[in-house]
C-alpha cells in the first residue's frame, strides 16, 4: 500500500517546535554620555517581547517586515514605545524625573541596519537631551511589571564602561557616578570554583524534586530534546523510505 511520508512528518515536527525555540529575547538599555553635557538612551526590543510566549514566538525578519502594512509598522512603534515605559525606570541621583520620548526605528541586533532578508528584526529606540544641572549619578530599574531581563550598557566620552549588568524584574543597577564615570559600589565576586562544584548527592537529589526539568538539558533550554527530537525524525524517514523502495 502506497503511503505519504508528509502527514507523518508534519506531526513529528509539530510535536518538536516546541523544543526548538528561539532564545528568550531580552531588552538592552544603553547610555551614551558624552563631554558637552549631551546625553542619548536607546532601546532595543525585540517584537517578540510582546508576543504571550517569546521563547516560541518566531523572529520578525526582514523579509516579513517588507510585506507588513504601514499601520501595523506604526502600532508596532506605538507598543514599543508604552512597553519600555512599564519594563525600564530611569533613576538619577539627586532624584529627577526624567522619561524619554524614544524616536523608533526598524533595525537588526546592536542598532546594525537590516541588510539580509532573514535579518531578525529589532526596535530601537533612541532619545537624546542635557543631563540635568546637578546631576551626579545615573542608574536604572528593571520593573516588576516586566518578564524578561534588561541588559545594562554605559559608554561615556567614547569609551564602554567595562561593567555591564543582566537585571530581572524587579532588580536596580549599579549607580554610575556621572563625575568620573565609573559605577560607584564594586562588582559581585567572581564564581569561584568552589561555587562551580557539582552538588552533593543529597543537594542533587534536593534540586531533582525542585527542578523537574533540570535534568533535560545540559547547559541550560531544550537543547538535549530538541537535537533528539529532530535526530529521530531523520532516522525515522530515513527507514521508511528504505521500506517503501523495498
Amino acid at each position: 500500500m502506497r503511503f505519504s511520508l508528509f502527514p507523518l512528518v508534519s506531526g513529528l515536527f509539530a510535536l518538536a517546535a516546541p523544543l526548538i525555540a528561539h532564545p528568550l529575547p531580552d531588552v538592552a538599555f544603553r547610555a551614551n554620555f558624552e563631554e558637552n553635557g549631551d546625553w542619548v538612551l536607546q532601546a532595543e526590543i525585540d517584537p517578540r517581547s510582546f508576543e504571550p510566549d517569546p521563547n516560541v514566538a518566531p523572529y520578525l525578519t526582514k523579509a516579513d517586515l517588507e510585506f507588513t502594512a504601514p499601520e501595523q509598522q506604526a502600532k508596532l512603534k506605538t507598543t514599543a514605545g508604552d512597553y519600555i515605559q512599564r519594563v525600564v525606570k530611569v533613576v538619577l541621583d539627586p532624584a529627577v524625573p526624567v522619561k524619554p520620548e524614544f524616536v523608533w526605528e526598524f533595525t537588526t541586533m546592536e542598532n546594525a541596519p537590516l541588510k539580509l532578508p532573514e535579518d531578525p528584526v529589532m526596535l530601537t529606540g533612541t532619545w537624546r537631551g542635557k543631563i540635568p544641572e546637578g546631576t551626579t549619578g545615573y542608574s536604572i530599574e528593571a520593573l516588576p511589571e516586566g518578564t524578561l531581563s534588561v541588559l545594562y550598557h554605559n559608554t561615556a566620552l567614547g569609551k564602554k564602561v567595562e561593567r555591564y549588568q543582566i537585571l530581572f524584574p524587579g532588580e536596580s543597577s549599579y549607580v554610575l557616578d556621572l563625575k568620573t564615570f565609573k559605577p560607584r559600589s564594586k562588582a559581585p565576586p567572581p564564581i569561584t570554583a568552589e561555587a562551580a562544584l557539582p552538588p552533593s548527592a543529597g543537594d542533587a537529589e534536593a534540586l531533582a524534586v525542585d527542578c523537574p526539568m533540570c535534568e533535560m538539558a545540559t547547559g541550560g533550554g531544550y537543547t538535549v530534546p530538541a537535537v533528539a527530537a529532530v535526530a529521530f525524525i531523520v532516522l525515522l524517514v530515513t527507514w521508511l523510505r528504505k521500506k517503501r523502495a523495498a
